[in-house]
């Protein structure tokens, strides 16, 4: 255990030190998602009111986990496989378990830094301070196990790291249109309104806004520890060890 640990926590180091000297890395999961957000924040601030700008401030933190955990880690991981990068860690003292986590841990540090980041410009804007920080944190670390484990789906069915990326573009958009991040699910029509319900984005984001204040729901949890459940399975099926090309 202490050296599955000790693996995992090398391994993070690692590409935390990759993503931050690769410009296209740093730009694509760190500095664009972070762009991203503030274009949100700031056209809510102008125009909409304080309530319209909690609301976008507590989507942007749940939905920024759409991009190092998923699209970032979703690339890393095929590249790596195309590389047989992975087949070698595989055959050194590593355990899968903790080659894998080592990755994970690495995109969700990156996540955590930026939600922390959103966070703090939602109190320097007046939205204020979570009242609840660990619903907050489970809706974090919850999502970034998620899209962690549907990022391995996607590299098992993609034969570049490139296209791994291009992949995630569809759940990135049905995600970002459809979960409650920026628009609320009561604006689609019911069948719609459903379906949005159940999407993994979308009890990342009611649980945010638990923690700044909302009424905190059950069935917002289960359906997150539902969708860890699907998608290990869905990560056991699909995720390779062996290149898809050559």
């Amino acid at each position: 255990m202490k050296t599955d640990l000790a693996h995992v926590y090398r391994l993070a180091r690692l590409d935390l030190g990759l993503i931050f000297r690769n410009r296209s890395a740093l730009a694509n999961a760190v500095l664009m998602p972070l762009g991203v957000a503030a274009f949100l924040i700031f056209t809510a601030r102008e125009q909409g009111g304080a309530d319209n700008l909690s609301y976008v401030i507590t989507g942007q933190i749940a939905a920024l986990v759409l991009f190092a955990p998923l699209v970032n880690l979703a690339g890393f991981f095929t590249s790596r496989r195309e590389e047989l990068v992975l087949k070698r860690l595989l055959g050194g003292p590593a355990s899968a378990p903790a080659i894998l986590g080592g990755s994970a841990a690495g995109a969700t540090v990156v996540y955590l830094v930026q939600a922390l980041a959103v966070g703090a410009a939602a109190a320097a804007l007046d939205v204020g301070l979570p009242s609840n920080p660990l619903l907050v944190l489970i809706a974090v670390l919850g999502g970034a196990v998620v899209f962690a484990l549907l990022s391995m789906v996607i590299s098992g069915l993609s034969s570049s790291g490139e296209l791994a990326q291009l992949a995630t573009v569809p759940v990135m958009l049905i995600s970002m249109i459809l979960s409650p991040v920026i628009v609320p699910t009561e604006a689609f029509p019911d069948r719609l309104r459903q379906v949005a319900e159940f999407l993994p984005l979308t009890p990342v984001a009611d649980l945010v806004r638990a923690g700044y204040g909302d009424a905190f729901q059950w069935s917002s949890l289960a359906v997150l520890a539902a969708w860890v459940a699907v998608a290990t399975v869905l990560a056991r099926r699909f995720f390779r060890w062996d290149p898809r090309r050559g």
